[in-house]
C-alpha cells in the first residue's frame, strides 16, 4: 500500500511543477520576444515482483520531473513603428551588459531606449542595462542609432543556456559560448511577440489538471484500502 501513496505523491508533485510552468507560459503570453517552456517527464527505476504462481509483475516507482526545456520558436514580428524597437528574425539574442554587476546576459527582448550620460548617448534596455555591439562592447548613439551597431549573437546549443528570469539567459557549459550570428536579420521598428501559444497550454493545462486528479484519487483510493487491511488484522 506504502508503494501506491509513494507513487502519485511523486505524480501529483510532478504535475504541480508542471502547472507552474504552464501558468507561467500563460502570464507571459504578452511578454517581447518570450520563450515558452516545456515540462518533460521521466519514470523512476522498475523493479519485478513475485505475483504469484511463479509470474513476475512488472512496478514502477513512479514520475519525476526530468528537465524543463525551453522552446525558441521564432514568434511574430509586430510593427511598432519605432526606431529603437529591434526583432531578430533567426536563432541569435541581443547581449545586455548589467550595469551594477558588468555581467553579460541574452536576449530576445529588442524594446531599447536611450541612456543620456554626460555629453554621451547609450544604447540601454528597459531595466537601463547596457545593450551591446558585437565586439562587446556598448553602443554610442550620439550621433544617432543605426542597428548595424548591434551584435546579435548565436549559440551552439541555444538549449542550453541557463534562463535567469526576466527575459535574460546566460551562457552555460551546455551552451557553448556565444559567437557572432551572420543568420538572423535585425529588424528595426519591429519587436518579436511572446511565442507562447494559448491554444496549446490550455490543453496542456487540461491533460495536466486530469492527471494531478488522477493521482489525487489514487491516494484515497490506497487510503481506503489501507483502512480496510486494518480492520481485517
Amino acid at each position: 500500500m506504502i508503494r501506491g501513496f509513494y507513487a502519485s505523491k511523486l505524480g501529483m508533485i510532478a504535475q504541480q511543477n508542471n502547472l507552474n510552468t504552464i501558468a507561467n507560459n500563460v502570464a507571459n503570453i504578452n511578454t517581447v520576444g518570450f520563450k515558452p517552456q516545456n515540462t518533460a517527464f521521466s519514470a523512476l527505476l522498475y523493479e519485478n515482483i513475485d505475483g504469484g504462481g511463479g509470474v513476475e509483475i512488472s512496478t514502477g516507482h513512479g514520475v519525476k520531473v526530468q528537465k524543463i526545456g525551453i522552446d525558441f520558436t521564432q514568434g511574430f514580428l509586430k510593427p511598432t513603428g519605432r526606431t529603437l524597437d529591434c526583432a531578430i528574425e533567426g536563432p541569435g539574442f541581443f547581449a545586455i551588459q548589467n550595469r551594477e554587476t558588468n555581467t553579460t546576459t541574452y536576449t530576445r527582448d529588442g524594446v531599447f531606449h536611450i541612456s543620456v550620460e554626460g555629453e554621451q548617448n547609450f544604447l540601454v534596455d528597459a531595466r537601463g542595462n547596457y545593450v551591446l555591439g558585437q565586439d562587446g562592447n556598448t553602443i554610442n548613439i550620439t550621433d544617432g542609432f543605426e542597428a548595424t551597431t548591434l551584435g546579435v549573437f548565436a549559440f551552439d546549443n541555444p538549449y542550453g543556456l541557463t534562463l535567469l528570469g526576466n527575459n535574460q539567459f546566460a551562457v552555460s557549459d551546455l551552451s557553448g559560448q556565444p559567437e557572432a550570428d551572420a543568420q538572423s536579420i535585425i529588424r528595426t521598428g519591429y519587436l518579436e511577440s511572446s511565442a507562447t501559444d494559448s491554444a496549446t497550454e490550455m490543453v496542456k493545462m487540461l491533460e495536466s489538471n486530469r492527471a494531478f486528479s488522477f493521482n489525487s484519487r489514487i491516494v484515497q483510493s490506497t487510503d481506503e484500502m489501507e483502512k480496510t487491511v486494518n480492520q481485517l488484522r
